[in-house]
């Protein structure tokens, strides 16, 4: 089966630390308020959360992720794990006490997250979401959003949400930032007369206050700006003025990044960014369809690093064919000109 995702084994190995780490402070936290008997967790990856879930007695646990999860690498017996595409409708013939979806929602298109909702709504009366806020940054992130979208989402579903979580984790250094920033409850709103506690804990959330930053990620974006002026003098440094040139950015700089040339974002459609290669063949026609609208360089800039793992014969045609201009933390540069 061929891998057709920039998930690779390391990315989920870093991933997997991450989720264990920040899992073993929020678990606990979740079981005192619903009391789950079966959990599932809709875009599991490797299955570190429902591991956790397990070791605090939670066995009736299933974790559902697209089909290119390394089956080697799951943290759950492989009978407990669905393959499926997350961007469509998932059905299964049974609900469970606690639905899970951390970090998920942000890397289906935008069409996708009324049946994304649906199919979580589908899955059980209590949801524990989270997803990338606006800028965020991350792999293959195509739909960052603030909290409040995905509340009228719930709310169109008749799910109330609860932000009881956030202010328990927010310090905690053994929680990851975009944890304690994202993480609320969604609950049906029937089963609230059901749980006193959960109730409680819906009539104190403020709907108004769901959106908010966390001083880490307040941090990375300053150092991210000075990145980001850092590599536009690279790039004056290096293109002469009036210059056209391929920018890999992975979408990433928007409007954000300007410079006295004429940028060529790749994929490019018309003058706009399109998205990434489907491959490494593709992106070598499309390379070379730019290179011969006259593009003198092309600059693969931090976001789009993983660029080099995914299509490995893409920068082994670069290495191959052009000259390595620059090499730093910040961009890898090939002089495309004969």
């Amino acid at each position: 089966m061929k891998n057709n995702t920039p998930y690779t084994g390391e990315f989920y190995k870093l991933h997997r630390d991450i989720s264990r780490q920040s899992a073993q402070q929020i678990v606990p936290m979740v079981l005192e308020l619903v009391h789950p008997k079966s959990v599932i967790d809709v875009g599991c990856g490797v299955g570190a959360w429902l591991s956790v879930f397990k070791e605090y007695g939670v066995d009736d646990i299933y974790g559902i992720d697209g089909d290119y999860v390394d089956r080697n690498m799951l943290e759950i017996p492989e009978q407990r794990f669905f393959p499926s595409d997350l961007s469509k409708a998932i059905r299964l013939n049974r609900q469970f006490d606690l639905v899970v979806s951390l970090e998920v929602a942000e890397h289906l298109p935008n069409d996708c997250a009324e049946t994304f909702v649906d199919s979580l709504t589908k899955l059980g009366p209590v949801i524990l979401f989270s997803a990338a806020i606006p800028h965020q940054g991350g792999t293959r992130h195509v739909n960052e959003q603030w909290p409040e979208y995905w509340a009228e989402h719930f709310q169109a579903k008749e799910y109330a949400v609860i932000d009881c979580i956030r202010k328990k984790i927010w310090t905690n250094n053994e929680v990851d930032y975009y944890y304690a920033q994202n993480i609320l409850l969604f609950t049906k709103m029937d089963y609230l007369e059901k749980s006193p506690l959960l109730k409680s804990q819906f009539q104190s959330t403020n709907p108004a206050s769901l959106s908010i930053v966390h001083p880490s990620k307040y941090l990375e974006v300053i150092g991210w700006i000075e990145r980001l002026y850092l590599l536009s003098q690279d790039i004056a440094a290096l293109i002469p003025p009036d210059n056209a040139f391929i920018l890999v950015d992975q979408g990433t700089f928007g409007n954000l990044f300007t410079a006295s040339h004429r940028i060529i974002r790749f994929l490019d459609r018309d003058g706009e960014y399109s998205g990434t290669p489907s491959d490494a063949v593709n992106a070598i026609q499309e390379l070379e369809r730019l290179r011969g609208s006259g593009a003198v360089s092309i600059v693969i800039a931090w976001p789009a690093f993983w660029w080099f793992e995914y299509y490995g014969g893409f920068e082994q045609y670069l290495r191959s064919n052009f000259h390595c201009s620059v090499n730093n933390e910040r961009l890898v540069a090939f002089d495309l000109r004969p």
